[in-house]
């Protein structure tokens, strides 16, 4: 049996998708390359030390998820420089970013508030299949496309109030699973 290095494993391991050879990312990366993207988005510019805010994560951590970026081709940066995307990193961070807000929106549509959405959506995003994706992009879609006429989302937040799955306190998520579980015995 050969011995491998599980750490460098992971990072190196490459799978066949669609006839391409891609190589897998990590939640962390996934998470730096979504942080890169916004701070981009919103400076013009990425600094390691804004990454490190962003993240609320040391600056040597950063150091060594830029190392692994770089390496893995997804960013260009120039020490004590800028980080600056590949094609291939932005086109993956582009992917990531619409999922997340894909997430979000479909999660306030449900009633889940924005700061909750928010969170679950960054929790989700590294989960969800393609396929998933795809129906929950088509199901937001025909919603938007929905006639301001419609009520369904006005009776769907009256149901949710109705059973108080609505409750703005801090044990909203948690009184929600609890009156869903009961719900279904």
């Amino acid at each position: 049996m050969y011995n491998y290095n599980k750490k460098y494993f992971k990072l190196k391991l490459k799978i066949i998708i669609k006839g391409r050879l891609r190589l897998m990312t990590t939640r962390n990366m996934e998470d730096y390359l979504e942080a890169i993207w916004n701070l981009q988005d919103e400076k013009g510019y990425v600094k390691a030390k804004d990454i490190a805010e962003r993240l609320e994560v040391s600056r040597p951590s950063v150091s060594g998820m830029i190392k692994k970026l770089s390496e893995n081709e997804y960013i260009v940066y120039e020490k004590y420089g800028g980080i600056v995307f590949t094609i291939k990193g932005k086109k993956l961070a582009r992917e990531i970013k619409k999922r997340h807000t894909l997430l979000v929106e479909f999660l306030k549509i449900i009633g889940v508030d924005e700061q909750n959405a928010q969170t679950d959506a960054c929790k989700l995003e590294h989960d969800v299949s393609p396929e998933t994706i795809t129906c929950l992009l088509k199901f937001v879609e025909f919603i938007s496309l929905l006639p301001e006429s419609s009520k369904w989302k006005e009776n769907f937040q009256e149901y949710l109030k109705k059973r108080g799955l609505l409750e703005r306190s801090s044990n909203k998520s948690k009184n929600c699973k609890e009156k869903i579980l009961k719900e279904i015995e």
